[in-house]
């Protein structure tokens, strides 16, 4: 009853083939969802930009500091701290802002939608180079404004005060 079991040995063949198997499976959980994770940033409607400035106005929204405080290169490397947004002006799809800088007086200026582009910051008659993306958890319980550098893509996260 105490026989041993003789022991199979895996060819070259099967081990190559059972080695490539295990890569691409590998391969397939590491990077199967990236391109799922990664979307770009699609211009809301008309109809979802009424939704969102109605959303925005009278808000205010601190910077996510979780992880530090990040800068963006498209502000002069400051961190911008706070957005606090006006009353409503959905006829105009745009609203008053006042920005909160580290290091510099208030900025104020607007909100502004502009189809097939996006929401885009207008301060002294002129667009930063930020967009601006607006979004909300499916529950609805959470809300997050993002501020995404152009020409850095540096991504700035904030919460509903």
């Amino acid at each position: 009853m105490n026989e041993k079991q003789p022991t199979k040995k895996i060819g070259k063949a099967r081990m190559a083939i059972l080695s490539s198997f295990a890569a691409v499976v590998l391969f397939l959980f590491a990077f199967g969802c990236y391109g799922c994770s990664y979307q770009p940033i699609e211009a809301p409607s008309e109809e979802e930009a009424v939704n969102v400035i109605e959303r925005l106005a009278d808000t205010v929204w601190e910077l996510d500091t979780a992880e530090g405080k990040p800068t963006l290169p498209e502000l002069w490397d400051q961190s911008l701290e706070t957005l606090a947004f006006g009353t409503n002006d959905t006829q105009n799809q745009q609203l008053e802002m006042h920005l909160t800088i580290e290091g510099f007086p208030p900025l104020y200026g607007n909100l502004v939608y502009a189809q097939e582009e996006g929401f885009d910051f207008e301060v002294d008659s002129q667009t930063l180079p930020i967009t601006v993306v607006y979004s909300q958890s499916r529950d609805g319980s959470n809300e997050t404004l993002t501020l995404v550098g152009d020409q850095s893509n540096t991504h700035l996260y904030y919460l509903k005060k």
